[in-house]
């Protein structure tokens, strides 16, 4: 499954975001919110997460343990930027 995320269409702050994604981590496939730009069964038993977060791009390919990992922790340990704690704007 490979999902598009784009953080700067929600005002929640950083807290708030890892602890929807890692909801979605956990169960991919009965989780949706409205920060996802695509959702799509690209058939690979990975999970693709792309994400946009401001000036930064970054794409995350994580298998199942990974992907419990990153529910658990929270995504911004795993990209190479320091996320903004809140978002100013956005819809």
């Amino acid at each position: 499954m490979r999902v598009k995320i784009n953080r700067d269409v929600c005002t929640a702050q950083l807290a708030f975001c890892e602890r929807c994604l890692g909801k979605f981590l956990r169960e991919p496939m009965g989780y949706e919110r409205h920060c996802f730009d695509e959702i799509v069964d690209d058939g690979q038993e990975d999970l693709t997460v792309e994400i946009y977060s401001g000036e930064h791009h970054t794409v995350l390919v994580l298998n199942e343990e990974q992907r419990l990992q990153a529910a658990k922790e929270g995504w911004s340990f795993f990209v190479p930027f320091l996320p903004d704690m809140y978002r100013n704007g956005g819809a």
